[in-house]
């Protein structure tokens, strides 16, 4: 009896232990140090959207011409046109509300919109 209660509390408590979360590119992400830029990632487009007063636009507000872009692996492939292309790996913080696309040289980071920097400390 006592191995089973033990059995018993150890599954229950890898059982709650919390698994990864899945975080999704799709949605709206402030570019950080440009606060007046916003990408919204739809399925298979990134709009830009740009603002003078703090609050963005819908899809209808965006520059023409979005980006397509895609997963290939764990790899976002954002192409810019022209036959230039961003390929980044994303990494996720903060509860999925931060977003870093890092790739060899950089990393460029967002925010999902609503949320500030203060909110991840």
């Amino acid at each position: 009896m006592k191995r089973f209660l033990l059995i018993a509390a150890c599954a229950t408590g890898l059982m709650s232990c919390s698994t990864k979360q899945e975080c999704s590119i799709e949605g709206r992400w402030v570019l950080e140090g440009f606060d007046n830029t916003l990408y919204e990632f739809t399925d298979s487009l990134r709009y830009t959207i740009y603002s003078t007063t703090g609050s963005f636009g819908t899809i209808a507000d965006a520059i023409p011409n979005p980006h397509s872009w895609v997963m290939d692996g764990d790899t976002i492939d954002i192409d810019l046109n022209f036959g230039n292309h961003l390929r980044a790996y994303p990494v996720f913080d903060c509860d999925c509300n931060v977003l870093e696309l890092v790739t060899d040289s950089w990393t460029i980071s967002h925010r999902k919109e609503g949320t500030s920097a203060d909110d991840c400390q």
